[in-house]
């Protein structure tokens, strides 16, 4: 008994001193920034060593969305490691070079689909330069690794660990997306696998002091319907496992969709779906450490694979 009040009296007095010499450092409180100042806002100042879970409707942006968030991450000097169960990593690389090419030049290359593309018909000097540029600032730090159907919650804190030790830094992990990890228990349903693994990744959080940045998605049966927990695909305890929940939705997507059949509602989500750029709200759902419910606007140029906070008038 007295040996463990000795060892609880070293370390908190432990803590205590680490305290005095740095504060942020010890407390692992550093904040990344998304690359966008408003989420940034929201969700306390930048992401730090927690769970995050970002859900939305089915081709709404996701991927692109945590795909610019990791390449802004890459570009401060931190490393990413993706986990992508749905695209190859060429296609993650062509997705972050054609949001390049547009940024570097909005008008010209603004009806660029990086599902279509076609290298040879783009300027060699632009394509170079959106190149080197990735090369000095992005696949330095951005490690992608593809995920088969056999790829379990084990395989991605090996890969996490693995990295830990080789590079000997701390990575920001992105997974796309929660619904597709692998369960070790061939017994349990969707429900209880998704949480497992939930509950796994929070505890790699808490052991291995890194941000964990997870997709989900979104359930079928909440479509057209006010935006809430159940509106996650196959999760029983999200609200408690998770730090930071968001959401990806249309705009005003409650109120636009409060009256009218099904058939018209799929009509006039369609057409809002459809608008270019897409006016979508980013919905924090939960925050552990700050308010919960707040709602910022982003504009997302879907062919473009590009989201902002403000619209761009040079390519409209």
């Amino acid at each position: 008994m007295g040996r463990c009040s000795k060892i609880n009296y070293e370390s908190i007095n432990s803590y205590l001193d680490k305290i005095l010499n740095n504060t942020n450092e010890y407390r692992g409180k550093f904040k990344v920034s998304t690359g966008f100042n408003n989420i940034d806002r929201l969700i306390g100042g930048g992401i730090t060593s927690q769970l995050y879970v970002l859900g939305a409707m089915s081709n709404f942006g996701k991927t692109d969305f945590l795909n610019q968030i990791g390449d802004n991450i890459c570009k401060q000097g931190h490393d990413v490691i993706f986990f992508s169960y749905q695209m190859k990593q060429r296609e993650l690389i062509d997705k972050s070079l054609c949001r390049n090419l547009f940024l570097l030049n909005p008008k010209r290359y603004k009806k660029i689909d990086s599902f279509n593309l076609d290298y040879g018909d783009i300027d060699r000097e632009s394509l170079k330069l959106v190149v080197d540029r990735y090369k000095e600032e992005v696949s330095q730090r951005m490690h992608i690794i593809e995920c088969d159907y056999k790829f379990s919650i084990k395989h991605i804190k090996d890969a996490i660990e693995n990295h830990r030790k080789t590079k000997k830094t701390k990575p920001i992990v992105i997974i796309d997306y929660i619904q597709a990890i692998k369960s070790l228990d061939i017994k349990i349903d969707d429900k209880q696998r998704n949480d497992y693994n939930l509950t796994q990744l929070r505890d790699m959080v808490k052991n291995l002091d890194i941000p964990i940045i997870c997709i989900s998605s979104q359930s079928r049966a909440s479509y057209f319907k006010h935006l809430s927990y159940d509106s996650f695909k196959d999760t029983y305890d999200i609200e408690d496992i998770a730090d930071v929940v968001g959401y990806l939705q249309l705009k005003n997507m409650s109120e636009q969709f409060k009256n009218g059949t099904d058939i018209e509602k799929i009509r006039k989500y369609h057409e809002f779906k459809n608008q270019y750029p897409r006016k979508i709200d980013f919905v924090l759902l939960k925050n552990r450490s700050g308010l919960d419910y707040k709602i910022e606007t982003l504009y997302y140029y879907y062919k473009n694979n590009y989201f902002c906070s403000e619209r761009i008038k040079e390519s409209m």
